[in-house]
C-alpha cells in the first residue's frame, strides 16, 4: 500500500505543518504501509525531519506559488499511489485568492484522477467572526469562506477536528462522508513538574485576533502583585499581518519581564512549555481547534482562555477544564490568571483532569482513526486493497 500525503511540513513550523509531521510519523511506524511519500510544502527547503523511517519527502510546492496544484498533481500522476491524504487549512497555499483557491482544488482533481482521497480540513471559517479576523473581502468574505469550504472538501472522506464543526458541516453538506478526528496530542503525554517558575506562555502565530496586546496590557498589573512573574511570547508572525510582530514589540518595549522568542524549533517546544506555569490563550476569534490547548494538556500545564464558542466547544468535547475569561475583557483576563497563580490546588486539579482527558487522544489513537478513514475511502472507490488495522482501545470522545 502506497500512501501520498500533501501537507505543510518542517522545517517551516506551522500549526498544521507540525500536525502533518507527527501524524506522518505515526503512520510510518504503524506498519500499515509499504511506502509513504510526503509532497511537502515549505517556504524553505531543508533536511528531512528525523524519525520518519523510509518515508520519502519531496518539497515540491511553497505558499504563494502560482502552480502549486500542478506540481502536486504531476507528482501524483508519476507516483500513482493507492491513496492520497490532504492536510489542509485556509491560506496554506498562499494568502492571495488565486493561489489559495488553486491549491485547495488539488483534492478535487486528485479525485477526478481516480485516487481514493481523504481531506483533513482544520478550519471552518464560515462560522468565524469575520470582523475580528480582519478577513479579506469585506462584505464578500462570507461568500469567499463558503466557496473555500466547498472547494477544499471535495474528497471521498472529509475529516474535521471538532465535533461542533462536524455537526454543522453534516447539515450543510449531507452528501459528504465526514469523520471526526480530534486534534489530540502530538507526542506521548508527559506530566511535567510544576516547579517554582511563575511564568506565563503565549504560544501561537502573532496576529491582532490572537489577543497578544490584551495580555501585554494586563501584564504590568499582574507583575506588580507577583514581582517574579515572567511572560514568554513565542511564535512566528501571521503571513496576513506583515510587520505586526515588530510593531507590538516596539509598542511594549518598556515592559520588564517579557521574553520574545519568535520562531521555535520543534525540538525546543517541550522546553518552552516546561518553563511555563500557565498557558494563556487570549484569542479574540478562532476558526478551529487549538493545538496549543492540546499541548498544554499533554504537558501538564494549566490553561487560561478566552470564552469563545470554539474554545468552549473544545473543552466540552475533550473533557478539558479551562479557566475562562470574558472575551476582550482585560480585567477578566487579569483575574483569571491571578486566580490560578494564587491557587496551586486549583491549578493542579485542572492539570490532573486535562492530563487524564488527553490520554484518549494520544497520537497512536489519532493514527488508528486515520487508518479507519483510509479504508472508508478505499471502499468508496471500489479499491480491492484494504489496510489491516490492529485493535486498539479508544475511549469515546
Amino acid at each position: 500500500m502506497h500512501l501520498v500525503i500533501v501537507t505543510p511540513f518542517p522545517p517551516t513550523i506551522t500549526g498544521i505543518g507540525q500536525y502533518g509531521y507527527y501524524v506522518t510519523r505515526a503512520l510510518a511506524t504503524s506498519g500499515a504501509f509499504e511506502r509513504i511519500t510526503v509532497l511537502a510544502g515549505s517556504q524553505v527547503n531543508g533536511t528531512t525531519p528525523n524519525h520518519l523511517g523510509l518515508t520519502e519527502i519531496e518539497y515540491c510546492w511553497e505558499p504563494g506559488q502560482w502552480n502549486a496544484r500542478q506540481a502536486i498533481l504531476s507528482r501524483l500522476k508519476r507516483l500513482d499511489p493507492d491513496l492520497v491524504w490532504f492536510n489542509l487549512r485556509v491560506g496554506m497555499f498562499g494568502e492571495s485568492p488565486w493561489s489559495s483557491v488553486s491549491g485547495l482544488l488539488s483534492p478535487l482533481f486528485a479525485r477526478w484522477m481516480g485516487y481514493p482521497t481523504v481531506v483533513t480540513f482544520h478550519e471552518m471559517v464560515e462560522l468565524a467572526d469575520f470582523h475580528m479576523l480582519n478577513a479579506p473581502g469585506g462584505p464578500f468574505a462570507p461568500l469567499g469562506a463558503r466557496l473555500i469550504t466547498n472547494i477544499a472538501t471535495q474528497a471521498d472522506v472529509v475529516c474535521l477536528t471538532m465535533k461542533k464543526h462536524i455537526d454543522w458541516f453534516a447539515k450543510q453538506h449531507p452528501q459528504v462522508d465526514c469523520a471526526h478526528i480530534p486534534l489530540g496530542a502530538y507526542n506521548d503525554p508527559i506530566l511535567m513538574d510544576d516547579d517554582s517558575n511563575t511564568e506565563l506562555l503565549l504560544f501561537n502565530m502573532l496576529a491582532p485576533f490572537k489577543g497578544v496586546e490584551l495580555l501585554l496590557e494586563v501584564f504590568p498589573a499582574l507583575r506588580s502583585e507577583f514581582p517574579h512573574l515572567q511572560l514568554t511570547i513565542a511564535g512566528v508572525e501571521h503571513p496576513r499581518f506583515p510587520g505586526y510582530a515588530r510593531s507590538i514589540q516596539d509598542r511594549f518595549a518598556g515592559l520588564q519581564g517579557i521574553r520574545w522568542l519568535g520562531k521555535i524549533s520543534d525540538e525546543d517546544v517541550g522546553d518552552v512549555f516546561r518553563r511555563a506555569q500557565i498557558i494563556v490563550l487570549p484569542y479574540k476569534a478562532s476558526t478551529g481547534a487549538s493545538s496549543t490547548l492540546n499541548q498544554a494538556a499533554a504537558c501538564g500545564r494549566a490553561i487560561v482562555a478566552s470564552d469563545l464558542s470554539e474554545l468552549r466547544a473544545l473543552a466540552q468535547e475533550g473533557r478539558f477544564q479551562i479557566e475562562f475569561f470574558e472575551n476582550g475583557n482585560a480585567e477578566s483576563l487579569k483575574n483569571a490568571i491571578r486566580d490560578l497563580l494564587l491557587s496551586p490546588d486549583k491549578r493542579h486539579a485542572q492539570v490532573k483532569n486535562n492530563f487524564k482527558a488527553i490520554q484518549s487522544a494520544r497520537i497512536e489513537i489519532t493514527c488508528h482513526r486515520y487508518l479507519q478513514v483510509f479504508n472508508r475511502a478505499l471502499e468508496k472507490r471500489n479499491s480491492v486493497k484494504r489496510i489491516s488495522i490492529p485493535h486498539i482501545e479508544i475511549e469515546p470522545t
